[in-house]
């Protein structure tokens, strides 16, 4: 038996699994893209919605699962992004929560997009309002709902929402891998709404962490994953520009309506439930992503 983590290969996924790995556990990774086998991992290279047997198999055999496997982007806009959506967050995550057996523990990843941004600056707290902005969004909030009914009939269920988290590995979409890119070039940094918007950083290491205590406490229930602190997009750009010793410029466009204005976890029960919450030392953690990033393109 062992820990199962669903898209292993993504940005949170691998992060999670190194530090499942670390702490001595066994570990079943299973994603579309393959990965590299290492001591403690075993790599399924399957899509949760083939029908394959060792993916059932481990799914059912399982002591834990992290479901993190999905379609991520709340900016997508492809032609086919609505039916990805549908496929890859809730059919998906609808055949993982009925295939693993109810003693198993399973945690899920949702997004804090699914309360639309803080309102009045005032931290998102899990028994909050539901507001979800975009396709993205409400196909979470679809997951959840999901999730709830596993949780009501008695299965074991944890649901995070995890605010914009960062570092090594973060997917090329997301603000702070474009901005570290457009530096690099000597391009302006694409701002949506105004640098003064805030967002909840999160160091992905940390993040991990939190998710591997969350299990091991048998937590149950829906629990964000933040730092209960915004930076703000000028203190964003100003780590970039830090982390490459360069100076940067901007170009400020209209945000569209799936962007927040501001995102703030309400890190209250976290701080409960394991006694402690993520703290991001964001120069530090820009600095990370770009070295890592620029260790990738040397290899």
């Amino acid at each position: 038996m062992a820990s199962i983590v669903t898209g292993s290969a993504g940005f949170i996924g691998r992060t999670l699994v190194e530090t499942l790995l670390s702490s001595g556990e066994k570990v079943v990774g299973i994603d579309r893209v393959a990965q590299p086998p290492r001591p403690g991992l075993t790599v399924l290279t399957a899509d949760l919605l083939s029908g394959d047997e060792l993916v059932r198999a481990a799914l059912q055999d399982a002591d834990v699962v992290y479901h993190l496997a999905g379609c991520p982007g709340v900016r997508d806009r492809g032609p086919d992004v609505a039916l990805r959506r549908r496929r890859d967050n809730v059919l998906a995550g609808a055949h993982v929560l009925a295939t693993v057996p109810r003693r198993v523990p399973v945690l899920v990843a949702s997004s804090s997009s699914v309360y639309g941004g803080a309102r009045a600056c005032r931290p998102s707290h899990e028994a909050g309002p539901l507001r979800p902005v975009g396709g993205y969004a409400r196909s979470k909030v679809l997951l959840e709902r999901l999730c709830a009914e596993r949780l009501a009939r008695g299965g074991r269920t944890t649901v995070i929402r995890p605010f914009t988290v960062a570092g090594e590995g973060q997917r090329p979409d997301m603000a702070l891998a474009l901005w570290l890119a457009a530096a690099r070039e000597g391009r302006p940094l694409r701002v949506l709404g105004s640098l003064d918007r805030t967002r909840d950083v999160t160091d992905v290491r940390q993040a991990a962490r939190a998710m591997a205590e969350l299990a091991a406490a048998g937590v149950q229930g829906v629990v964000n994953i933040g730092t209960g602190r915004g930076q703000t997009l000028r203190a964003m750009a100003a780590a970039v520009a830090e982390a490459l010793d360069t100076e940067v410029s901007f170009t400020v466009e209209q945000a569209p309506a799936a962007e927040p204005g501001a995102s703030l976890a309400d890190v209250r029960r976290l701080r409960s439930l394991i006694g402690w919450s993520p703290e991001t030392d964001l120069p530090g953690l820009v600095r990370r992503q770009a070295a890592a990033h620029a260790l990738v393109e040397a290899s």
